[in-house]
Parts: structure tokens; C-alpha cells; sequence
């Protein structure tokens, strides 16, 4: 017999015992009632369709209560074992902390207190040092002898963390390491007994639970069967459903008896579910320090966002940032200062954020990157170190940009010190700047580096063309690195003249780049990139060698004394072991004293240094003389020019280009003979071309000449072969 509710039930049973009613009074009624339909629903149990109701339901309530507890051990199980790994990870890093001072000093007694401290501990079964060999350094393993230690050595070896996994202990090696120095290892041994009671009581809880939940299941569908079929239907689909991943779902069961608690206790359970793996999930995806989302997270978003965006044909901005010179706050104040540094910067990273009326998307929002709202919501993360990003709508990058330069001009008072924190932001576009969400985050950051390059405490957006240049200098940095290696480098003479007579009176070392592809380089093609990478004092160094062993070839067969110069950078004469070189290698040629000479910028000679000069000294008491060269292109101090007591200026070439043509330029010419003469310095005139300029040069009594009239730069062999020919300036059997 069917029923279809409680209801029809009721009314079911009062017709058959209709006679007995009469006669009884009506709770009496309603008792039979109860009973009737009880006996209803015992023999729809035992009937064919009842059974077969009974078993599927029965059947269906153990698969979704299996389903959901094997998922929940799993998870639970599973955040056990990260607890017990972060355990022994914190007592790791608390140990090795606690004995690294002890250890570099060798004081093994506050050591051996040190760890025997922590041996109270109830889950540490064993805790000691070894030495390099593996050997205990302090109080040995209990039962055990001093031995080596098998895993101590291994890690020593690795030089990373070991671990061995026993039924009941885990061990731990750690090796304690200074650069290149292993001093040792620390090695505890881990009680895991609390792990598999946890892991028990997880499976007990969850059997009993799921038991009883069974039962309950298979006794109540004796009575309801019938009306179980489309509450089951649903509640299998949510089993699938769960066990596909979706825990976002709720059931609802309006059937007011035991399959509705089992749907309210289904909910429970996912909520539980979620609830174990949204904490998961903020261990994985939040940055520890800051509390903002980090790297891993930042990149799931992103590419949900940038996939989005393509489809949409809508477009965000990216902004990379990193805390200006915040390696000097580390320093001066120590990591732990620098930690809350970072902590309260990323706060005031968003309230920028919201000062512009920006929602925030964080790690436990409701909505995913698929779910980015293009026009007012902002992700702010930390990838790492100093460095933090920031999502925003495009419309909005660049007053956010702004914003935060501006606020980060107040200090951050930490600990009881004002600390200013500037940042330089690089901002990129998509799609213009990148089409994927991995390059937009390499050209923000590239851009980032144009705003440092820049000053810093600013923000730059991302320039291709300036990229492209920055890429070129990289290649060309590893090119100049590689020639130097190879010896690439190689010097060209400038022959050097007197005015008066046309006779060489030496000659100017000019440094070439003999490449083995383009062929021989210039320095403006080279120079500049070098000294931007530090590289000059290589180049000066195999520049200086090479002038050296030219002079004294050149003047194992020269009749007359001759000059060399060599030119050196503000880089070259601050690198005290460069000029230390260079003196020794002078020493070691045996050259005759003033024939190395030291041409300087006139830059160089006005640079307020003690260092400088001093190096200059010791390299006039070396016996080398002193030129200042372009002298004429810069602002110079009569004065300081004085007190170097250089022994030669060389006039710029743009003061000769009108000189013969103008009467302007040819006094100017005049004047600055006139005061070199005073401060008794030769004069060596660069870029003489013409006859003309040559003939002003003799008249105004100029000293020396160099330039294209007397001859071109040129190797060392054509230069001896050249000299040979004659040594007068236009001699008619020199090839100029």
C-alpha cells in the first residue's frame, strides 16, 4: 500500500480502526494512528519495491557518507602532516639560530645548554651538534655512542636538509654551513606517535560519525522510501559533484525527517571541507610576513585575468614595485626592522589602494581572477624580498602610480626610528605593453628599472625602444667581458708633433677593438657601455701593458727621446689597485722618466677628490708626466689646475675649427697660449687639419700639434714602419 505523506497516512488509519475510535478517547486515536502508520511502513519495507527503496538509499546514504569522510580524512590527514612538518621546520630554524653564535665562538657549554633547553620539549626525542665529520659535538643520542652519524653526513654532503621517516621518530639533519665552510650539522630526532594518534582519532571520528549516519539513513528509509526518490536524486548528484571538487554548493532538503538532517549534516560537512581547505589554501597563497597574496597566487589570478581580458577585449595595468635602497635599512638597522618595514609599507600600499575607491581582492575573496571586475577592483601582492605588485584598472595606473610616490614621502616609524622608504614603480599595460600575463610581469618590472635608472622615488611605464637599448648594452657588456678575456683589445699611435720643427716628438695610445665579426671598433662605439659596467680598469690595464711594451720597442730604435700618453678615467685613478699596477708595470719597463704620460679629462681634474690627487702624486714621483686633455670644453679652476701642477694641457680640437677663418677664435687661441706660458705647461694642439691652423699654432709659439695634417692613428707595426720614412711632419716620403 502506498503513502504518499504522514498526512494521507493518518487518514488511512483512521478508516480501518474506525469502530475501535468510537469507543476510545482521542489521544487513544491518535496512538493507533502512530501505530498504523509504523506498521505501514515495516510492511512497505518487506515488500519488493520497499527492499529495493531501502537497499539504493541505503547503498546511496554509504557512498555519500564515504565520499565525504574519505575527502575530510584526507584533508584533515594531510594538515596534520603540515603541522609536524612546519614543527620540525621552526625547530630547524630556532636551533640553528640559537647555536650559530655559540658554534663560530667554539663555546660547546652554552651550546649543550642551549639544546638541552630545548630538549624539554615533549615531542623532541633527541636534539644534538655534530662536528664536520659527523661526529657529536655535544651531548650524544640517547643509547647511542659517540659515532658518525650517518644522516649528519649526508647532509653535509648535500648540504640541504635530510630527513629519515621511521615508524615512530623522524629524523632531521641540517648541515651548518658559512659560504664555502661547513661547520658542522644539527640533527634532532622528532616524536611522530602524536602524528598517528591524530591520524587514528581522525579515521575513529569520522568512521563513528559516518556509522551512525548509516543507520540512521537505512532505519528511516523503512518509513519514507517512497518519498526518498527525488531527495536522493539530489543528494547523489552533490556526492559527484563533491567528489569532483565542487564544495560550493549547499542541499536543501524540505522533507522534515531524517533525510533532511542528512542533507543538513552533508552541508555541514562541506562546510567543514571548505573551511580545512580554505586553510590550506591561505597557507599556500599568503604571504606570511605581510599578509598580502604572494607570488603563486599573483600568478593564478593573473592568468585567469589576462585569459579574460583577451576574451573580452579588455585591458588592466600592472604596477611593479620595490623598496628604494632597502638592502641599507637591512644593514644599518637589521632584518627584523627591515621585516616590519615591509609589513607596514604593504599596508600603505593599500590604503592607496583604496583611496582611489579601489576594491581589493585578496586571498579569501569570494571572487576568483575569472570573476575580475575590470573597472574598480585592485590586487595588491608581495612576489618576494622588497618586491610587491599591484592589479589595477588601466584608467587608474597612473594617478595610483602617483599616489603612492607621493605617500611614501611620509617616513614609517618602526620601532622608535623614522625610516623614509621611497619606491620606484614600473608600470605596464595589457595588451600594449604584453599579450601574456608573464610578460607583462617581466616588462613592469623591466620598467621599474628605467624609473631607477631614472633617480628612483618615481615611476616609469614600460618603453620598448629603451628595453630593446637595454638589452643591446647586455649584449654588448658580454661581448666587452669576452674581449677582454680574449685579448681583443688593442692599442693605435697617434703620432705627436713639434710645431716649430715637424718632428715627431711621440705619440697618443688610442685603444681599438680588433672584433672578430664587425672588425676593428672605435671607442665610441664601446667605451661608454664599458665604463657603465665598471669594466674601464680592464681595458686601462691591457691598454697601459701594451703602450708600455710599444714604447719601449719604438724606442730600442729611435734616435731621439719620444712621448707617450695613455689616457686614464675617474674609474681607473679610484681603483687604488689599478694605479698600484700601473706603477709597478712602469717601474718594470725601465722606461726614461717623462716618457709616460697621464692625459685626464678636464672633468677628471676639476673632480674634488683627495684620493685622486693623491694617486696623480704618486704617479708624478713614478716619473710620468701629467696632461690635461679637452681642455677648452669644460669649466675649469685656474686655480685647482694650478695646484695639480699638470705638465701639459691639450687644446680640444672645436677651439681650432675656426681659428685662420675667425678672429674671435684666433685670439681665444692666443689667450689660452699666453696663459699656459705663464703657468709654464706645453701646449698640445688636437685636430690640426690645415696648414692654416698650423701656421696660427707657430705663430702664437704653440709647442706641439697632433691631428690629421701630421697623421692618422695606426698600429704599432705601421707606426715603427711610418717612423722610419722620416720624422718631419709633411716630409715628402711620409704616407699620412
Amino acid at each position: 500500500m502506498k503513502r504518499d505523506n504522514v498526512g494521507d497516512s493518518l487518514a488511512g488509519g483512521g478508516g480501518r480502526g474506525s469502530g475501535a475510535g468510537r469507543r476510545r478517547s482521542e489521544r487513544r486515536m491518535d496512538m493507533n494512528a502512530i501505530a498504523n502508520v509504523l506498521s505501514d511502513g515495516a510492511r512497505m519495507a518487506t515488500s519488493g519495491l520497499g527492499r529495493r527503496l531501502s537497499s539504493v538509499f541505503g547503498a546511496l546514504i554509504a557512498a555519500i557518507v564515504l565520499s565525504v569522510i574519505v575527502v575530510n580524512v584526507q584533508t584533515q590527514s594531510q594538515l596534520a602532516r603540515d603541522r609536524l612538518d612546519l614543527r620540525i621546520t621552526q625547530l630547524l630554524e630556532t636551533a640553528t639560530e640559537s647555536v650559530w653564535p655559540y658554534l663560530i665562538e667554539g663555546r660547546f657549554a652554552q651550546i649543550d645548554a642551549t639544546l638541552a633547553g630545548m630538549m624539554e620539549q615533549a615531542d623532541i626525542v633527541a636534539l644534538f651538534l655534530t662536528d664536520a665529520d659527523g661526529v657529536a659535538l655535544t651531548g650524544p643520542p640517547r643509547g647511542a655512542g659517540r659515532e658518525r652519524d650517518p644522516l649528519a653526513a649526508r647532509a653535509m654532503e648535500t648540504g640541504r636538509v635530510e630527513r629519515l621517516h621511521l615508524p615512530d621518530v623522524e629524523r632531521v639533519a641540517k648541515p651548518l654551513q658559512l659560504g664555502e665552510s661547513t661547520f658542522g650539522a644539527l640533527r634532532f630526532d622528532f616524536d611522530r606517535r602524536s602524528l598517528h594518534a591524530e591520524v587514528i582519532r581522525i579515521w575513529t571520528t569520522n568512521a563513528l560519525v559516518g556509522v551512525a549516519l548509516v543507520l540512521a539513513g537505512l532505519f528511516t528509509s523503512n518509513i519514507v522510501a517512497a518519498r526518498l526518490i527525488r531527495p536522493l536524486n539530489r543528494l547523489t548528484l552533490a556526492t559527484e559533484r563533491a567528489a569532483g571538487g565542487d564544495l560550493d554548493q549547499t542541499i536543501s532538503v524540505r522533507t522534515n525527517d531524517e533525510i533532511e538532517s542528512l542533507a543538513n549534516s552533508f552541508n555541514t560537512m562541506l562546510v567543514a571541507l571548505r573551511g580545512s581547505i580554505q586553510e590550506i589554501h591561505e597557507v599556500a597563497y599568503r604571504d606570511k610576513l605581510t599578509g598580502v597574496p604572494n607570488r603563486a597566487w599573483l600568478s593564478h589570478q593573473l592568468e585567469a585575468i589576462a585569459l579574460e581580458a583577451a576574451t573580452r577585449h579588455r585591458d588592466f595595468s600592472v604596477l611593479f614595485l620595490d623598496v628604494d635602497d632597502f638592502k641599507a635599512v637591512n644593514d644599518n638597522h637589521g632584518h627584523h626592522v627591515g621585516d616590519r618595514l615591509l609589513v607596514l609599507f604593504a599596508e600603505r600600499l593599500r590604503r592607496c589602494v583604496s583611496d582611489l575607491g579601489l576594491s581589493l581582492v585578496n586571498v579569501d575573496s569570494p571572487r576568483g581572477g575569472a570573476a575580475y571586475r575590470f573597472e574598480s577592483d585592485a590586487i595588491v601582492a608581495r612576489l618576494g624580498g622588497d618586491e610587491f605588485t599591484i592589479v589595477v584598472p588601466t584608467a587608474a595606473c597612473r594617478d595610483l602610480a602617483a599616489h603612492v610616490i607621493g605617500a611614501m614621502q611620509e617616513d614609517f616609524e618602526v620601532e622608535n626610528r623614522c625610516i623614509l622608504a621611497t619606491t620606484s614603480i614600473g608600470v605596464a599595460n595589457f595588451p600594449d605593453h604584453a599579450s601574456s600575463y608573464e610578460l607583462l610581469l617581466k616588462h613592469a618590472d623591466v620598467a621599474m628599472y628605467q624609473a631607477k635608472r631614472a633617480g628612483r622615488n618615481t615611476f616609469a611605464f614600460y618603453d620598448g625602444d629603451e628595453h630593446k637599448l637595454s638589452l643591446e648594452r647586455q649584449e654588448l657588456v658580454a661581448e666587452i667581458r669576452a674581449a677582454i678575456d680574449g685579448d681583443q683589445f688593442v692599442i693605435y699611435l697617434q703620432p705627436q708633433f713639434h710645431v716649430a720643427t715637424g718632428l715627431v716628438s711621440g705619440a697618443e695610445a688610442l685603444v681599438r677593438w680588433q672584433h672578430p665579426v664587425r672588425g676593428v671598433l672605435g671607442p665610441d662605439v664601446f667605451l661608454s657601455v664599458a665604463a657603465g659596467a665598471g669594466l674601464l680598469p680592464e681595458i686601462g690595464r691591457l691598454v697601459v701593458r701594451k703602450t708600455l711594451a710599444a714604447a719601449a720597442r719604438i724606442l730600442a730604435g729611435a734616435d731621439m727621446p719620444l712621448s707617450f700618453a695613455v689616457n686614464l678615467s675617474v674609474d681607473e685613478l679610484a681603483d687604488e689597485g689599478f694605479v698600484e699596477e700601473l706603477l709597478w708595470q712602469i717601474d718594470a719597463a725601465n722606461l726614461p722618466p717623462g716618457t709616460i704620460e697621464i692625459e685626464i679629462t678636464e672633468s677628471t681634474a676639476m673632480t674634488d677628490s683627495a684620493a685622486i690627487e693623491r694617486q696623480l702624486e704618486r704617479l708624478r714621483k713614478a716619473g710620468t708626466r701629467l696632461a690635461i686633455d679637452d681642455f677648452g670644453v669644460g669649466y675649469s679652476n685656474l686655480g685647482r689646475l694650478k695646484g695639480l701642477a699638470f705638465d701639459s694641457l691639450k687644446l680640444d680640437r672645436s677651439l681650432l675649427q675656426d681659428v685662420g677663418e675667425n678672429e674671435e677664435a684666433e685670439n681665444l687661441m692666443a689667450t689660452i697660449l699666453a696663459m699656459a706660458q705663464v703657468m709654464k705647461a706645453d701646449v698640445v694642439a688636437e685636430g690640426v687639419e690645415t696648414v692654416t691652423q698650423l701656421s696660427v699654432l707657430a705663430k702664437y709659439h704653440c709647442r706641439y700639434f697632433q691631428g690629421y695634417l701630421g697623421g692618422h692613428p695606426m698600429p704599432v707595426g705601421q707606426f715603427l714602419d711610418w717612423l722610419a720614412k722620416g720624422e718631419r711632419c709633411g716630409h715628402p716620403d711620409r704616407a699620412v
